[in-house]
């Protein structure tokens, strides 16, 4: 697998939450995107998926900080 292919970490519902999570890992100088809050917002639909990507190499620290940070 490719160390800068985007992989999903993180998934919510929320587009507060969702920006929440990327400002926090861009904090900690992981580089990551929120794919799927357009559709979200043009759709209207509050279920639609709204998903961090990280490179598949921040993968690790990035899954761990959200664990130790934002844990449901």
């Amino acid at each position: 697998m490719d160390e800068n292919e985007l992989i999903e970490v993180f998934s919510t519902n929320d587009a507060n939450v969702a920006e929440v999570v990327r400002a926090a890992l861009h904090a900690e100088g992981i580089k990551c995107e929120i794919d799927g809050e357009g559709q979200a917002g043009l759709t209207g639909l509050i279920s639609q998926e709204i998903k961090i990507v990280v490179r598949t190499i921040d993968y690790d620290r990035a899954r761990a900080y959200i664990e130790q940070h934002h844990a449901p």
